[in-house]
């Protein structure tokens, strides 16, 4: 029943045009605006043409609104299959990147982490943190923070410039409270993951962010899986939990 009631405005357009085009023809040939008294075979030139016009752009707005529902229906399909697969794939850690700012008035927590080793800095950073889209971002992402977005950071030291652009984007004490991030001294390899919780309650986690000497660009996958989310998320703990301040930070910030 749903599926016959959206189709309505569609049919409507559909049935409309050729009447208003009718309608159209019949009036202008019998008012005859250019006046072709004389010759009334000739007062039907304007008012064909008149609806032709009519019935042509009746066929169009029908069109549109087809493809728009069609469009509408897509992504709804998206996001029902996304939401019983277990994993699907993003894109590249840019696209992945955009989608999480794309969502960013929706989003009430986001618990982020950056790791990358220094033979791996210069390739993440020309193939996403050089990127306009990511540049970008620390001005949008602090404008949400300053609207009650909760956002946390952990990651290395190749992170920090980061991680204190964001933070010097926020303004006022409030925001403030709600951005923290540590770092992790150590260098061994860890997961790159970012969770994300939405307004509605949804989670979300999206992992494989790593550039690992591989010839292209990682694909970013994505879950909304319970229990694959638990998993990141405990992993996450445990890394705030033995990540440390950005006493260097707080030293300048101190002493300036």
């Amino acid at each position: 029943m749903k599926r016959l009631a959206r189709r309505k405005p569609s049919l409507f357009f559909l049935v409309i045009g050729p009447v208003l085009a009718l309608v159209a023809f019949v009036l202008t040939y019998f008012l005859d605006p250019l006046n072709y008294t004389t010759q009334s075979s000739l007062a039907a030139i304007p008012a064909f043409l008149l609806s032709v016009i009519i019935l042509i752009s009746s066929h169009i707005v029908a069109t549109f609104r087809e493809v728009e529902k069609f469009s509408i229906d897509s992504e709804r399909i998206y996001e029902a299959v996304k939401n019983y697969l277990h994993v699907t794939k993003v894109g590249t850690p840019k696209k992945a990147w955009e989608y999480i700012i794309h969502r960013l008035p929706v989003l009430e927590y986001v618990q982020n982490t950056s790791f990358n080793f220094e033979d791996e800095t210069e390739q993440s950073s020309e193939r996403l943190y050089d990127a306009d889209t990511y540049q970008q971002s620390s001005a949008k992402i602090a404008r949400q923070i300053e609207q009650g977005l909760t956002w946390k950071d952990i990651g290395d030291s190749s992170a920090i410039t980061r991680f204190r652009r964001i933070e010097s984007c926020i303004k006022g004490s409030k925001g403030l409270d709600r951005y923290a991030y540590k770092l992790i001294r150590q260098s061994e390899p860890q997961i790159g993951f970012i969770l994300l919780t939405y307004k509605d309650g949804t989670t979300e986690v999206l992992f494989n962010w790593d550039f690992r000497d591989i010839p292209q660009d990682p694909v970013v996958l994505l879950s909304r899986d319970r229990e694959i989310f638990n998993m990141f998320a405990a992993q996450y703990k445990g890394l705030w939990r033995v990540a440390v301040q950005d006493y260097d930070s707080k030293a300048t910030k101190s002493t300036s």
